[in-house]
C-alpha cells in the first residue's frame, strides 16, 4: 500500500512539470503552437525527473519562473497554481496544502475559470479532500473525491492521464481492510495503464504499474487467498524483470522495486509455513535494499519477518539477532518507520522471551506491544465504521436532487408567479395551519424523545449489570489457579530442597495455568455470562493429562487446609475433542469446590471411568454436603444457595452455573450425589467424539 501511496505523488509531480514547461515555453514564444511543437519535450524533462525523483530539480524550474510580474489572468493564476505546488512538495503539511488549494479554486470559481481550467480545478479538489482524509473526515474527503470525479467527467478528461478518483476510492476501501471492494479499483487501474502505457512516460508507467501489481497482491495475501497472492507477486517481479533498458528504468528503481515485492512475497510464504521459499526471497529483499539511499522501511519490514520464521521454526537466537540489529530503528522516532512496524518488534520480542522462559520481558514486551496497538486501533477505528458505499450513494442522491431542483428552478418560478394571488388570499388559513402541525409535530417529537431516552437508559443500565456479572465471572475463575501458582511460587522462594527438574515441572504448570488465564480474559471481555452466546472451539485433548495439570496447581491451595486430593484413573489416557480452557475452568471451579466446603485435614478424590462413548469424570469430598432445601438451585447462575467455605471462603454463586453452561455445551451431563453432612459427589460425563 506505501508504494500506492507514491503514485499520487508521482503523477501528481508529472502533471506539475508539464504545467511548469508549458508556462515556461508559452512565456518565451507567446503562442499556443510552440506549445504543441513542444509536446515531444515533455517526456524528456518528466523521465529526467523520475530517474531520480530530483525535487531540486523542480524546485529550480518553479524559482526560475518568479520574477513573474505580468498582471493577466492567467499569469495570476499561475502563480496561486505555483504556490500550490510549493506547498505540495515543499512544506508537505496537509493544512498549508489545504489553505493553497481553497485559494486556487476560489481563484478559478471567481474569475469562471473553472471549465478552461477544469485539471486545475480538480486537482485542487483532490489536495482538500486528501486534507480531510488525513484528519479522519472521511465523509468530507469522499465528498470531494466526487466532486472532482464529477467535474472531470463532465468535462470528459482523459482518462489515461487521469485515474485519481479509482486510487482514491481503492486507499478507501484498503484502509478499512475492505480488500474485495478494493480488488476490482486496482485491476481497472491496471487495466487502463497497460492500455495507455505508450501514451505516457516511461518512468511514470512502469512506477504506477509495478506498484498496481503489487497491490493487488497484496490484497489476495489480506483475504488469506495466498497462493493467489503468489501468483500476483510473481507476475509483478516478472514485469520489473521484463524492462531490461537501462536508460529507460535504472537499475536501482529496479531493485527498489523488487526488494519489496521480494519481501512482499516472503511473507506470503512465511504465513503457508513453507520455510525455505520465505528464508529465500526475505533474505533477496534485504540483500537489494539494505543499502545507503535505498528503501529503510521496508527493510526493517523483511528483517522482522525473517526474525518470525526463525521463531516458528524454533531458532531463537537467529531471531534475537535480528531483533537487536533493528532496535534502533523501530524503538526510537529517529527513524521512519511506522508504528504497526514498531509494535511487531515489539510482539517478536514478547514471543521471543516467552520461548526463553523469560516471563518478566515477555510481560514488559507484551504491554509496549499493547500500548502501541491501542493508539493504531485508536486511529484505525474510525475508518472500519466508515461505510463507503453508503456515503458514495447518498452523495450521488444529493446531487441527483440538486440537479432535479435546478431544472425545476425556471418552472417554480412560474408556478409561484401564477399562485401569488391565491397564496395572498389563503396566506392566514395557511399560517394558522401551520402553527397547529408545528405544535403537534414539536409534542409528538418530544414524546419521541422521551422514550428513546428511557429506552436508552434502560439499556445502559442492562449493560452495566451484564458488565457487574462478567467482572464476577472473571474474579471467580481467576482464584482458583491464582492461588495455584501463589502455591507454588511460595515452594520455589521456601524450599531450598527441590530438584531443578521439579522447579521446571512447577514453572511450566504456572505457564499453563496463566495461558488459561489469559485466555479466559480474552473470552470474558469480549462476551458475557452466557456460554449459549459463545462459540466452542474444539479440539484434540488427553483428558488424564489436563486432570493431572489442573489436580497438580490445586493440590497447593487444598495445602492451605492440609488437604490431599487423590487422583486415581484406570487408563492411562482418554482423548476427547473439547475445548481445553473451558474444561480447566469446569474441572478447576469443582475441585475448588470440594475444598472449600471441606474441614481441614480432609481427603478428596478424583476417578476417571471409561464407557464406550463416554468419559466419566467423578469428584468425591468428605465436606459438608448440601442441604435438601439447595440442591435444586445450586446450578442456578448467582443462586441463592450459597454459603461460606469450613474456613470462612466467600461465596460467588457463579461457580456450579459456569460449569453445568460448560457441559452442556460440550454435550455432556453433570450431576451430583449429596448425604449431609457427609459429603458431596460430583459426576460428569462427556462424550468420546472421533476427531473428524
Amino acid at each position: 500500500m506505501r508504494l500506492m501511496r507514491k503514485l499520487s505523488l508521482e503523477a501528481f509531480t508529472l502533471f506539475t512539470v508539464l504545467i511548469i514547461v508549458s508556462y515556461t515555453i508559452y512565456s518565451c514564444n507567446k503562442s499556443e503552437e510552440t506549445l504543441s511543437a513542444n509536446l515531444k519535450e515533455y517526456a524528456i524533462i518528466e523521465n529526467k525527473f523520475l530517474l531520480d525523483y530530483d525535487t531540486l530539480y523542480i524546485k529550480k524550474v518553479i524559482d526560475s519562473i518568479q520574477h513573474i510580474a505580468d498582471e493577466s489572468q492567467e499569469n495570476k493564476l499561475l502563480a496561486y497554481y505555483l504556490k500550490f505546488i510549493k506547498a505540495f512538495y515543499g512544506d508537505k503539511e496537509m493544512y498549508k496544502i489545504y489553505l493553497s488549494a481553497d485559494t486556487l479554486l476560489n481563484f478559478l470559481q471567481t474569475n469562471n475559470l473553472s471549465q478552461k481550467y477544469h485539471t486545475y480545478f480538480t486537482d485542487a479538489l483532490f489536495a482538500k479532500g486528501d486534507y480531510f482524509f488525513s484528519i479522519l473526515k472521511y465523509e468530507e474527503a469522499l465528498r470531494y473525491y466526487y466532486e472532482a470525479k464529477k467535474f472531470s467527467d463532465t468535462y470528459k478528461q482523459d482518462s489515461c492521464s487521469y485515474n485519481k478518483y479509482n486510487a482514491k476510492m481503492r486507499s478507501f476501501y484498503y484502509d478499512k481492510g475492505e480488500y474485495n471492494n478494493a480488488i476490482p479499483f486496482v485491476k481497472l487501474n491496471i487495466e487502463q495503464d497497460e492500455k495507455c502505457a505508450s501514451e505516457k512516460s516511461i518512468q511514470l508507467s512502469y512506477d504506477r504499474l509495478q506498484a498496481e501489481k503489487n497491490t493487488l497482491a497484496l490484497c489476495y495475501e489480506k483475504l488469506g487467498m495466498l497462493d493467489s497472492a503468489i501468483f500476483y507477486y510473481r507476475k509483478a517481479i516478472q514485469y520489473i524483470l521484463s524492462k531490461k533498458n537501462e536508460n529507460d528504468i535504472p537499475g536501482k528503481k529496479k531493485q527498489l522495486s523488487l526488494g519489496i515485492i521480494y519481501g512482499n512475497l516472503g511473507g506470503t510464504f512465511l504465513y503457508k509455513k513453507q520455510y525455505d521459499s520465505a528464508k529465500y526471497y526475505l533474505n533477496q529483499s534485504i540483500l537489494l535494499n539494505d543499502k545507503p539511499g535505498y528503501d529503510l522501511v521496508d527493510v526493517q519490514t523483511a528483517y522482522l519477518k525473517l526474525a518470525n520464521l526463525h521463531l516458528d521454526i524454533n531458532q531463537p537466537e537467529q531471531a534475537r539477532n535480528i531483533l537487536d540489529k533493528t532496535k534502533q530503528y523501530v524503538t526510537t522516532t529517529a527513524y521512519r518507520v511506522s508504528s504497526t512496524t514498531r509494535s511487531k518488534w515489539y510482539l517478536l520480542n514478547a514471543n521471543y522471551y516467552t520461548k526463553t522462559n523469560n516471563l518478566e520481558k515477555a510481560i514488559e514486551a507484551y504491554r509496549l506491544y499493547y500500548h502501541i496497538q491501542d493508539s493504531i486501533n485508536a486511529i484505525t477505528n474510525s475508518i472500519y465504521t466508515f461505510s463507503v458505499n453508503k456515503e458514495v450513494e447518498r452523495i450521488k442522491a444529493e446531487n441527483k436532487n440538486k440537479e432535479v431542483e435546478k431544472s425545476n428552478e425556471i418552472k417554480t418560478i412560474y408556478i409561484v408567479l401564477f399562485a401569488f394571488t391565491l397564496l395572498l388570499l389563503s396566506i392566514i388559513t395557511l399560517l394558522l395551519l401551520k402553527n397547529f402541525k408545528q405544535e403537534k409535530h414539536n409534542a409528538n417529537e418530544t414524546i419521541l424523545h422521551n422514550m428513546q431516552l428511557k429506552d436508552t437508559l434502560q439499556q445502559l443500565e442492562n449493560s452495566n449489570k451484564n458488565y457487574a456479572r462478567v467482572m464476577k465471572v472473571m474474579a471467580h475463575d481467576l482464584r482458583s489457579p491464582l492461588s495455584g501458582m501463589i502455591g507454588i511460587i511460595d515452594i520455589l522462594l521456601n524450599d531450598e530442597n527441590i530438584t531443578e527438574k521439579e522447579k521446571n515441572e512447577m514453572l511450566e504448570l504456572m505457564q499453563t495455568s496463566a495461558n488459561n488465564s489469559l485466555t479466559m480474559i480474552g473470552e470474558l471481555l469480549q462476551s458475557s455470562t452466557n456460554f449459549e452466546q459463545r462459540e466452542i472451539v474444539k479440539q484434540p485433548i488427553d483428558l488424564i493429562v489436563l486432570l493431572k495439570q489442573c489436580t497438580e496447581l490445586l493440590k497447593f491451595k487444598a495445602l492451605e487446609k492440609q488437604q490431599t486430593i487423590h487422583f486415581h484413573y484406570a487408563i492411562s489416557s482418554v482423548q476427547i475433542l473439547a475445548d481445553n480452557e473451558k474444561l480447566w475452568r469446569l474441572f478447576s471451579n469443582l475441585i475448588v469446590n470440594a475444598i472449600k466446603f471441606s474441614e481441614v485435614k480432609k481427603s478428596i478424590y478424583i476417578y476417571v471411568e471409561k464407557s464406550m462413548d463416554e468419559v466419566i469424570v467423578s469428584i468425591q469430598d468428605e465436606g459438608v454436603g448440601i442441604p435438601d432445601k439447595f440442591k435444586d438451585k445450586v446450578f442456578d447462575l448467582f443462586t441463592e444457595a450459597k454459603r461460606k467455605g469450613t474456613a470462612g471462603e466467600q461465596p460467588f454463586g457463579l461457580g456450579l452455573s459456569i460449569s453445568k453452561q460448560i457441559v452442556e455445551a460440550h454435550k455432556g451431563k453433570i450431576w451430583f450425589i449429596s448425604n449431609e453432612p457427609h459429603g458431596t459427589t460430583f459426576y460428569v460425563a462427556l462424550p468420546i467424539e472421533k476427531n473428524k
